[in-house]
């Protein structure tokens, strides 16, 4: 019982650790993706964020992906502007870049499809480390519109643990 009482506390260090160094839901946690989610459309942004600020020209190119994911924001098409709002905002946690509109965008995705369950639960992982009130906003709008099993519920994190976690990778 004493080797468990004093083992706890660096086996739960070693837990936080380890979720801190793996960063945060937006970009190094993997997703649950069914096809034709926008999970699924976001994942090749994802997968590409990671390696986003491992040299001078990831980064250079990072910037000009965000440059062409702006060019290619389409006024009433929700998918261009949440592409171009989770690019801006990864790479504002990375500190690729200074852009801070990345959620501003996203909310103007979710502006043309405010019953989608998905896009409620992708803007509050947006939010997670920057704001936690509109977090928890979207984020019971996506449990509500979601159901329990769907991609956009089984995304969100869970605040227990990921709250420490870090938005670098």
């Amino acid at each position: 019982m004493h080797l468990i009482k004093s083992t706890t506390p660096v086996l739960l260090g070693m837990v936080l650790a380890t979720v801190s160094f793996a960063g945060g839901p937006l970009l190094c946690h993997p997703w649950v993706s069914t096809p034709g989610s926008l999970f699924e459309a976001l994942e090749p942004l994802r997968s590409k964020a990671l390696e986003a600020d491992d040299s001078p020209a990831h980064k250079e190119a990072a910037l000009q992906k965000l440059a062409t994911l702006r060019s290619e924001i389409r006024p009433n098409d929700a998918l261009s502007l949440m592409r171009a709002g989770y690019w801006a905002t990864a790479m504002n946690h990375m500190k690729i870049s200074p852009a801070a509109d990345g959620p501003e965008l996203m909310q103007r995705a979710l502006s043309l499809r405010p019953g989608d369950a998905e896009y409620h639960a992708m803007t509050a992982i947006a939010y997670f480390a920057t704001d936690q009130k509109m977090y928890q906003k979207h984020a019971q709008l996506a449990r509500q519109l979601g159901k329990p099993s769907s991609a956009a519920v089984r995304n969100l994190p869970q605040m227990g643990v990921e709250k420490t976690a870090s938005t670098n990778h």
